[in-house]
């Protein structure tokens, strides 16, 4: 399944700038089968990308933060996992 949805259940494209939209100007969640992209604000002015992968069984939940001017690494994070899972 690589499909995506955003906060609401909605589905949304697979594109960097879709998902763009949707984390930065949208609901600022993703979500893909045991994983998520989201927008953490940690002040009025500072926010970080979260890329977080659910656990199994063999391995606890993993969270990667990146500062918000840094999507596009994110986002190569998210893809990986997203297709690896």
């Amino acid at each position: 399944m690589n499909e995506l949805i955003n906060k609401n259940g909605l589905g949304i494209g697979t594109s960097s700038n879709e998902v763009f939209e949707e984390v930065m100007r949208g609901t600022g969640f993703v979500m893909a089968k045991n994983v998520a992209f989201f927008l953490e604000r940690v002040s009025f002015d500072e926010k970080f990308i979260v890329v977080s992968k659910c656990p199994d069984s063999k391995k606890p939940e993993e969270r990667v933060k990146f500062p918000s001017g840094q999507f596009k690494e994110a986002f190569e994070l998210f893809v990986r996992w997203r297709d690896s899972g």
